[in-house]
């Protein structure tokens, strides 16, 4: 079939990373999948690429070669133009974009992509459709959206995605109840959660982080939105885990109290969308300032990725 670019943005991401299961985390997909792409690309190139070992991968010679000539490739992939000067008279329409209550992207990220894109396209509308993160992905398939940020990993196989920034994940409790900052997840073994309803995969993350530090959450509460969320923690109810960014204004005002986990946790965030030929001028166009900011985002890879968040 040929190589593609997700195998070399993996073999990249394996140099870059030192190990398969690093890179695997970084995608949000699983290890055998990443080895299943390396080794195609082995087969297309007819030689080996890495050596695999007990502390990781490191590359062969044909794999630095590799590296260095995938690196040029993506490099030029993403200056591909989208034809803006051109088209942006042209293009109109109304896109239907999904996100997350619970997420930092309607309020934090949000604007500061759809500003610029406004000014270069003010004929294209964006409408923005709340929902939880576990159903995103799914109204993507059945064209209810147009397109969707949702955390990693994805629940359905039938949708294309691409991975974008990270942002961590905080402990936030009552003004009252002073945790520390940072706080180690294990100390939490003894405090009451408070989580989000059934759906929100946020609730998902919180386990994993528990059951990596040995223990199960004791869920006291569960709330229908943020807001209910912020309320339950403010008075004293329980903690929760939450995007950082989500609850900026509430800490800044005093309402509730932030402290940074350790070890740090933080969640990938991806751009959904479905088969490129269903995709609309509109949408590819977005498509591209959303790439273009998430470019700009600080990435760090050094942190412990969390699958499932929202």
């Amino acid at each position: 079939m040929g190589m593609t670019l997700r195998q070399l943005e993996f073999l990249i991401g394996i140099a870059d990373l030192g190990s398969i299961s690093a890179c695997a985390e970084y995608f949000g997909v699983t290890q055998p999948a990443v080895t299943n792409q390396i080794l195609q690309l082995e087969e297309e190139l007819s030689a080996p690429l890495l050596i695999r070992g007990v502390r990781g991968a490191t590359l062969t010679e044909s794999g630095k070669k590799a590296v260095l000539q995938a690196r040029t490739v993506l490099q030029e992939v993403k200056r591909i133009p989208v034809s803006i000067e051109e088209a942006r008279n042209a293009i109109a329409g109304k896109i239907i974009l999904g996100v997350s209550p619970l997420s930092p992207v309607s309020i934090h990220h949000f604007p500061r992509i759809y500003r610029p894109f406004h000014r270069a396209f003010p004929e294209i509308r964006i409408e923005v459709l709340e929902n939880e993160a576990l159903h995103l992905a799914d109204q993507v398939r059945k064209s209810q959206v147009d397109l969707a940020l949702t955390p990693l990993p994805l629940f359905t196989t039938k949708v294309q995605f691409e991975p974008l920034w990270s942002e961590e994940l905080v402990v936030i409790s009552s003004p009252d109840e002073n945790l520390g900052d940072p706080v180690p997840m294990v100390s939490l073994r003894d405090s009451d959660f408070v989580f989000m309803k059934p759906g929100y995969s946020v609730n998902l993350t919180v386990a994993r982080l528990a059951q990596h530090a040995g223990f199960v959450p004791r869920i006291v509460s569960e709330a229908t939105s943020i807001h209910a969320l912020l309320g339950f923690v403010a008075a004293g109810i329980g903690i929760a885990i939450v995007p950082m960014d989500t609850v900026s204004l509430e800490a800044k005002a005093g309402l509730i109290h932030v402290a940074r986990l350790v070890p740090k946790a933080h969640r990938r965030l991806a751009m959904v969308f479905r088969d490129r030929e269903e995709i609309s001028p509109a949408v590819e166009v977005f498509m591209h300032y959303i790439r273009c900011y998430s470019e700009e985002v600080p990435h760090d890879r050094t942190h412990l990725m969390v699958d499932g968040s929202r």
